[in-house]
C-alpha cells in the first residue's frame, strides 16, 4: 500500500509541475524533488518521465471515463449536453499540459501515441451515440446522419484542440480561457437544441435557467 500510495504521489507532483512548466522542462529529478523522495525510489516506480506521461494520461482517462459514465445514465434532457461540454472542459483543465503538447507527446512515444489514438476513436463513438440518444429523446433537433456527424466532430475537435490553439496564439491557457472554450461548445450545441415550453437550459454567460420556449433551433 505504501508504494502505491508513492506512486500516486509522484503522478499528482508531475501533473502539477507539467502543467506549471511544461514537459520539456520538467525532469524525474524535479518530480522527485517535489515528492520529497529520492531520484531511486522514483526510479523504484517509474523508468522514466514517459512513463509517468503515460500515468498521468490513463489518471485523466479514468477522469473522462467517469464523466461520459454519468453522461450516458444523465436522463436526456438540455442540462445534461450541457454538463457534458462543462465536465469535458473541467477535465482537461486538470491535464492541461495534455492538451497542449498532445501532438508532440504522442509522436515521441509510440505506446502513449497506440493509445491516445485509440482512445479517440473510442471517444468520438461514445458521443455520436450519446447524440443519437439525445435526438432520439427529442432534446436536440431531427438531424439527419451528416449533421450528426458534423456536430460531434465540430464539438469534439474543438474539445480537443481548443488548449493548442490558445498557445500556438500567444494566449494564456487560465482558468477564463478555459471558460471561453465551454461557452464556445454551447454556442454551437445550443441551437439545436429542442427543448420544450418551460424547460430550463443554463445560460452561458451566467450560468442561470432561461426558458426554452423562445429558441428557434437551426434546422
Amino acid at each position: 500500500m505504501a508504494g502505491a500510495g508513492t506512486r500516486e504521489r509522484i503522478v499528482e507532483a508531475a501533473i502539477v509541475l507539467f502543467n506549471e512548466r511544461g514537459t520539456r522542462t520538467v525532469s524525474t529529478n524535479h518530480i522527485a524533488e517535489a515528492c520529497g523522495i529520492s531520484p531511486g525510489n522514483l526510479y523504484y516506480h517509474f523508468r522514466n518521465k514517459e512513463e509517468i506521461v503515460l500515468a498521468a494520461y490513463e489518471r485523466a482517462l479514468a477522469d473522462y471515463g467517469e464523466m461520459w459514465e454519468r453522461a450516458g445514465l444523465a436522463i436526456p434532457s438540455p442540462d445534461a449536453v450541457i454538463d457534458l461540454m462543462e465536465g469535458t472542459f473541467e477535465v482537461e483543465w486538470r491535464y492541461r499540459f495534455f492538451q497542449r503538447e498532445a501532438a508532440a507527446l504522442v509522436q515521441a512515444d509510440e505506446v502513449l501515441a497506440e493509445r491516445y489514438r485509440g482512445v479517440q476513436l473510442q471517444r468520438l463513438a461514445m458521443l455520436r451515440a450519446l447524440v443519437d440518444g439525445w435526438v432520439a429523446a427529442g432534446v436536440l433537433v431531427d438531424l439527419d446522419g451528416e449533421q450528426r456527424e458534423d456536430i460531434t466532430t465540430a464539438t469534439y475537435v474543438l474539445g480537443e484542440s481548443w488548449v493548442g490553439w490558445l498557445e500556438s496564439m500567444g494566449y494564456s491557457d487560465d482558468e477564463e480561457q478555459f471558460r471561453r472554450g465551454a461557452r464556445l461548445l454551447r454556442g454551437i450545441v445550443k441551437p439545436y437544441l429542442a427543448t420544450a415550453p418551460g424547460a430550463k437550459v443554463k445560460d452561458a454567460e451566467t450560468g442561470g435557467g432561461r426558458d426554452g420556449a423562445d429558441r428557434s433551433p437551426v434546422q
